[in-house]
């Protein structure tokens, strides 16, 4: 629990410093309206990606699992900081792999040998 609370408290400390090193470079003004575009564009995303699940849920046959991926970027673009919203548009941007489900049919080519 101690190692969680300070993997927080680190982590804030960075978001902090990082905030006013980008507020030095560009202006206080430029990464207020920042934090409040990538807050906005992550309500908008978990918004979406809800309402996605929803349909999903009440639609027989049709639910492919708990999109994760996309709640996580939505969430960690409200967080204020810059490396949230690094690792936000990361996990947004980063190849997914697909898991297509077995059915029944193999493609390839064939003979017939007769």
């Amino acid at each position: 629990m101690k190692i969680l609370l300070l993997i927080l408290l680190g982590f804030s400390v960075l978001e902090i410093y990082f905030l006013v090193k980008l507020a030095d470079h560009i202006g206080g003004l430029a990464v207020i309206a920042l934090l409040i575009a990538s807050a906005y564009a992550g309500w908008q995303l978990l918004k979406s990606e809800f309402r996605s699940l929803l349909n999903r849920i009440f639609t027989p046959a049709s639910f492919d699992g708990f999109p994760a991926r996309k709640m996580i970027a939505g969430i960690l673009l409200i967080l204020p900081g810059i490396i949230s919203d690094i690792a936000a548009i990361l996990l947004l941007l980063w190849p997914r792999h697909s898991h297509e489900p077995d059915n029944g049919i193999i493609e390839g080519k064939f003979h017939r040998m007769d």
